[in-house]
C-alpha cells in the first residue's frame, strides 16, 4: 500500500474543506428594516426592527422555518417580512397569530394586536410600498426596507406616503405632501394635521406646540401613512438645529452654539394602547448639540385609581364596603429593582440614566398594566444644559 506524504494529505484535506464551504448555502446576517403595522383604527407599531431568519411556531402544526427558502422562493436563507413582524411584536409588546399551510409552505396572518381577520377584512402586506406576490416567509428583506402590514388591506385603493420638512416655526404654515407610495401619484382629500390635501397632494399645516410633533395622513379608502416627525421651534431658541440665544455664547470651536434636543420615538402624545399592544421597548433620539451629549435620563410614571373602602368596626362581621369613590395613586418605574414603586404623583425624582448615545432604548421587563402613563426623557450635554421630551399615553385592558 502506497503512503502519501503528510504534505499531500494536508493539501487534499484543504481542497475538500474548500469544496464543502463553497457548496454550503450562505446564511444572510441580521438586517434592520422599517416596520409599520397599521391596524383598523390606529397604528400598532412603527419603527426600526432588527430581524433574521428564524423558526416560528404559531399553531398546532409545530415549528416551521421562516427564512425565505419556503416553497423554494429563494436559494439561500435570510430575514423575511414575517420574521420582521415577529421581532417587532417582541419589541413593541403586541402579539400576532397565524396559520400554517403546507400547500404553499407559509403562514397566513390571522391577527395582529387586537385586530383579527374576518370574512371580509384581511391582513395584507407590502414591501417598499409594493404588494408582495409571495408569502411573508418567502419574501426576504434587505437593510432599510419599508415593511408594511395593514388591516383590511385588500379593500384599500392607496398606500399613503407622507413627506414634509423635519423642522418648522411655531405658528407658521408649512407644506406637506401625500402620494400613493405604489406609484407616486398625488392624493387629494387626505387629512393631515387638520387640513385636507388638494389636487396636487399638498396641504399647508400649522403647528403651535413646540417640540416633536407627529403627523399622519388618512383617507377612508386608503392605508394610513407613515409618521412624519416635525420638530417645532420658536425662532432661534437652540432647538431643532436652530442657533442658540446669545446668552449661551459661542461653542468651544468658535461656531454657533447649539443646545441638545430630546425626542421620544414610537409613542405619540395621547396615544391609546391595550395591555397587548403597549410598548415594552422605550426608545428615542437626542441631538447632542455643540457641547456633546453627557447622559439621557428616563422617568416613567403610572397613574391609576383605587377604590375607597369604608372600614367597619372589628366586632362587626361585615366585609368592608366600597364607598363608590376612588383615590388616585401613582407609581414610578425603578431601573434599580426593575419594577414600579409607589411615589407622590408630583415627584420630580425617579430619573434613571439609560444611555449616553444619541439613539437610546430601554426594554421594560414585562408588559405595562392598565393606567395612564407619563414618560419623560432628559438629555444633558457636557455643559450641564438640559432638553426634555414628554409624552402621555393610556393602557387599557385587552379584550379577550
Amino acid at each position: 500500500m502506497q503512503h502519501l506524504p503528510r504534505r499531500a494529505i494536508l493539501g487534499i484535506a484543504l481542497l475538500l474543506l474548500s469544496a464543502l464551504v463553497a457548496a454550503a448555502p450562505a446564511l444572510a446576517g441580521p438586517v434592520t428594516v422599517n416596520l409599520r403595522i397599521e391596524g383598523s383604527s390606529s397604528t400598532i407599531f412603527e419603527g426600526p426592527v432588527t430581524t433574521n431568519a428564524k423558526t416560528l411556531t404559531k399553531d398546532a402544526s409545530g415549528p416551521h422555518a421562516c427564512d425565505g427558502t419556503n416553497g423554494g422562493a429563494n436559494p439561500t436563507p435570510g430575514p423575511t417580512m414575517t420574521t420582521a413582524l415577529d421581532d417587532g411584536s417582541i419589541a413593541g409588546g403586541f402579539t400576532w397569530a397565524g396559520t400554517w399551510f403546507d400547500s404553499f409552505q407559509d403562514f397566513t396572518i390571522d391577527r395582529i394586536g387586537p385586530d383579527s381577520s374576518n370574512s371580509t377584512q384581511f391582513w395584507g402586506y407590502a414591501l417598499n410600498y409594493k404588494s408582495s406576490n409571495v408569502g411573508g416567509c418567502q419574501q426576504e428583506v434587505a437593510p432599510g426596507d419599508d415593511v408594511l402590514f395593514a388591516y383590511d388591506y385588500f379593500s384599500k385603493a392607496h398606500l399613503l406616503k407622507l413627506t414634509g420638512p423635519a423642522t418648522a416655526e411655531s405658528g407658521q404654515p408649512f407644506a406637506v405632501k401625500v402620494v400613493d407610495g405604489q406609484d407616486g401619484s398625488a392624493i387629494s382629500g387626505a387629512s393631515v394635521g387638520g387640513q385636507l390635501t388638494g389636487v396636487d397632494g399638498t396641504a399647508q399645516v400649522t403647528l403651535s406646540d413646540r417640540g416633536d410633533q407627529r403627523l399622519k395622513a388618512e383617507r377612508t379608502d386608503s392605508v394610513r401613512s407613515n409618521a412624519l416627525v416635525v420638530c417645532v421651534h420658536q425662532g432661534d431658541d437652540g432647538t431643532c438645529g436652530t442657533a442658540s440665544p446669545a446668552r449661551f455664547g459661542a461653542s468651544a470651536t468658535g461656531g454657533v452654539d447649539h443646545l441638545p434636543t430630546a425626542r421620544i420615538l414610537g409613542i405619540a402624545n395621547g396615544q391609546r394602547f391595550t395591555t397587548r399592544t403597549a410598548p415594552r421597548l422605550l426608545r428615542g433620539h437626542s441631538d447632542p448639540g455643540s457641547a456633546g451629549l453627557s447622559a439621557e435620563d428616563l422617568r416613567l410614571r403610572r397613574t391609576f385609581a383605587l377604590p375607597v373602602v369604608r372600614r367597619v368596626a372589628p366586632r362587626r362581621r361585615r366585609a368592608p364596603a366600597f364607598t363608590g369613590r376612588t383615590r388616585t395613586r401613582c407609581q414610578f418605574y425603578s431601573a434599580f429593582v426593575e419594577r414600579f414603586r409607589p411615589g407622590r404623583c408630583d415627584a420630580s425624582y425617579f430619573l434613571y440614566r439609560v444611555s449616553d448615545r444619541s439613539d437610546w432604548s430601554y426594554l421594560l421587563p414585562s408588559r405595562l398594566l392598565p393606567g395612564r402613563y407619563g414618560l419623560d426623557v432628559v438629555a444633558r450635554d457636557r455643559r450641564g444644559r438640559r432638553a426634555r421630551a414628554h409624552v402621555t399615553f393610556t393602557v387599557v385592558e385587552a379584550r379577550r
